[in-house]
């Protein structure tokens, strides 16, 4: 292989790497709700990041601490979240920045309420010593429905184990 192939592969082996961490880093995000894992919920942003919930929700939170203030408040009062992230579309804007859309499904059951939907992710993602990170979230609800619906819900494995 020359030197002009080699260095191809290695361009194109790591656009195939960035992807997957960029795919990872979604899903991290996912399980970190579906979990509550607060800690690992904090480490998918930058420092300085952007999150907003379009309507008919309409919030914003601005840095990381107020992100995570956000996402447990909006957790808080349901019994059941669960959120499923599907396939995505990545788009790298230049070395170490990129952006993606995902479309997203939950469901989510509180005392009184009921939450069903689909919608779309659009991020701005930046590479940091600690691999990529979530600049900016914007979700875009495409379809709500928040009738009563039927079922039980169970707590997951991991609160039963430690006893919450």
């Amino acid at each position: 292989m020359d030197p002009a192939q080699l260095l191809d592969l290695e361009r194109r082996l790591g656009m195939v790497e960035d992807e997957l961490a960029i795919r990872n880093l979604a899903a991290r995000f996912t399980d970190a709700v579906n979990e509550r894992d607060v800690d690992a919920f904090r480490q998918l942003w930058t420092d300085d990041a952007v999150w907003e919930i379009g309507p008919p929700t309409s919030v914003r939170a601005d840095g990381v601490d107020a992100i995570t203030k956000l996402w447990l408040s909006l957790l808080e009062p349901k019994t059941l979240f669960i959120q499923l992230t599907h396939s995505g579309v990545i788009n790298f804007t230049g070395s170490d920045s990129a952006t993606a859309r995902f479309t997203e499904r939950e469901r989510g059951k509180g005392e009184h309420d009921y939450y069903e939907n689909l919608a779309i992710y659009r991020d701005e993602l930046v590479r940091t010593p600690n691999g990529w990170r979530f600049k900016s979230r914007k979700y875009e609800y495409r379809y709500l429905d928040t009738s009563a619906f039927s079922g039980d819900v169970f707590a997951p494995a991991s609160k039963k184990e430690a006893g919450a």
